[in-house]
């Protein structure tokens, strides 16, 4: 049966335009890894032009016109075909970019390009003022997105769901509320247990003497066994890690090194390796069109999490990985067994940093982000006494005191890179994970086992196949549903295995 002929210009289109979003993914790994300092203004400008080019060459009438002529085609067949999910995924995202014009599509591209330079000096030197104004420019722009959503759509009930939906397609601040309500209900109470026994735990086998080299191989040997390829991947070093892709067969990854602290570069790279994976394993079918993206960033944040916390932070991987560390630091893991290193790696507490925080504590810390973001855009919050209310939430949800604004307000790049609601999906990343790796257990009786060889094919087969192929077929409800016979976020089950490990850790 011969194609229909608006479908093969909309899929021309799409390429065309998923070229040019390929090449501002590319200026922007080089400008967070190698690029020279001094390049960040023409680097800014670069990456704005191509993201004009291809905000018109997506928006543009030809565009409505082709998705609208396709309405009987869609209708006609399956709506977990390619095509169906291609028109219908297609025709959401240019309703939705329809609204937004050209020059603020700019706006935001320079805003968030010179807020990403002015954070890396502001952390530098933790200097909250260097930032402040970025930030000022960027929530201005974002309340200018909001009043042009809200005139489009009638039916939107909070600024925040605006924000949201960036990340997360059609999730309302409601429902994240509810969802995080349960878990904070759930988690002060395991957090001030293991308070009470600041000493239980000793992680000192994760500190001491580590070369920076020496890690780099660590985790380079470490990526390859979990599923990384030389001919696919890269990872390089940077500031805050992150991941990026070109496309399914250019799969970019970043960590970090302490030389005297394990953990940062260990779980970061099993972390950004999580993503990249859901990347790399989106069918080939879909490459080069909106699908070939994860179903929403709570799905993507569910690998990176699951494959740092659920495998790397898990008892049977230490029977793999110990022996990994005793080759890479034979003086400093001689003594240690893999129940040691287990109990290293889930000292639990509550700390300054996110991206260093324990399983427990680490959903509070996004909690505390999601507040303030609402503070932010609600109006209660001012953008100047943001560090001081950033402190005081710290103290409140943590017990913690916060010494400066690096190791406070400035830890993340996402705010000044214009990433306003985006935080909530790390820790929903964490409510499907625990909810997918319930199902997981189930299909894959010898999990455990698998793991503890390091043997992560029969995992990573299973994630290609019901999670990574379908890319943007389906919406992060609907996959849900598909996978584990849920369709909304449910915390129980990772509320369940927090209270196990804890209790397994600390004592009931």
């Amino acid at each position: 049966m011969s194609e229909h002929p608006d479908l093969g210009k909309l899929k021309e289109r799409l390429g065309e335009i998923s070229d040019l979003r390929g090449a501002q993914s590319l200026l922007g790994w080089d400008q967070r890894t190698i690029m020279p300092q001094k390049g960040a203004g023409v680097r800014a400008s670069r990456i704005a032009t191509l993201g004009k080019i291809s905000h018109d060459l997506f928006v543009a009438d030809e565009t409505g016109q082709l998705l609208d002529s396709l309405t009987e085609l869609e209708q006609s067949l399956p709506f977990d075909s390619d095509d169906a999910s291609l028109i219908r995924v297609t025709r959401r995202d240019y309703e939705k970019a329809k609204v937004i014009p050209t020059e603020l599509t700019v706006a935001f591209s320079l805003a968030e390009s010179a807020g990403y330079q002015a954070w890396v000096e502001a952390r530098a030197t933790s200097d909250y003022t260097i930032l402040l104004p970025h930030l000022e420019r960027i929530v201005e722009l974002h309340r200018q997105a909001i009043a042009l959503h809200r005139a489009a759509n009638e039916e939107v009930e909070d600024d925040y769901d605006i924000l949201l939906d960036d990340y997360e397609p059609g999730l309302k601040a409601s429902e994240v509320s509810r969802v995080f309500d349960l878990l904070k209900n759930a988690t002060i109470p395991l957090v001030e247990h293991i308070r009470a026994k600041p000493d239980a735990v000793d992680d000192s086998l994760v500190h001491g003497d580590f070369p920076v080299e020496t890690q780099r191989s660590l985790v380079t040997t470490l990526a390859r066994r979990l599923g990384y390829t030389d001919d696919a991947w890269r990872l390089d070093t940077t500031q805050h890690p992150f991941a990026s892709s070109m496309s399914t067969q250019d799969i970019r990854i970043t960590t970090r090194y302490y030389p005297d602290f394990l953990n940062p570069a260990l779980f970061g790279t099993m972390h950004e390796f999580g993503h990249g994976l859901y990347e790399h394993g989106v069918s080939p079918e879909l490459e080069r069109t909106p699908l070939c993206r994860g179903a929403s960033m709570a799905f993507h944040e569910s690998q990176s999490r699951m494959w740092e916390n659920l495998i790397g932070r898990g008892r049977p991987f230490w029977d793999y990985g110990l022996p990994e560390l005793k080759r890479a630091f034979p003086d400093h893991f001689a003594g240690a067994d893999e129940d040691a290193i287990y109990r290293a790696v889930n000292k639990f507490g509550p700390s300054l940093i996110r991206v260093e925080a324990d399983e427990l504590t680490y959903n509070l810390h996004i909690i505390i982000r999601f507040e303030l973001e609402r503070d932010i855009f609600s109006g209660t919050v001012p953008l100047a006494d943001l560090p001081a209310a950033w402190n005081a939430k710290v103290q409140e949800y943590l017990g913690i005191d916060v010494p400066d604004d690096a190791q406070g307000v400035l830890q993340d790049v996402h705010w000044g890179s214009g990433a306003f609601g985006y935080f909530p999906t790390y820790a929903l990343g964490n409510v499907v994970a625990a909810q997918l790796w319930e199902r997981i257990a189930r299909d894959l009786p010898d999990l455990d086992g698998d793991v503890s060889r390091g043997d992560f094919g029969p995992l990573r087969d299973w994630l290609g196949e019901n999670i990574h192929r379908h890319g943007r077929k389906f919406g992060p409800n609907q996959l849900l549903e598909r996978v584990v016979g849920v369709d909304r976020f449910d915390p129980q089950p990772l509320v369940r295995y927090l209270t196990t490990k804890v209790e397994g850790l600390y004592g009931a």
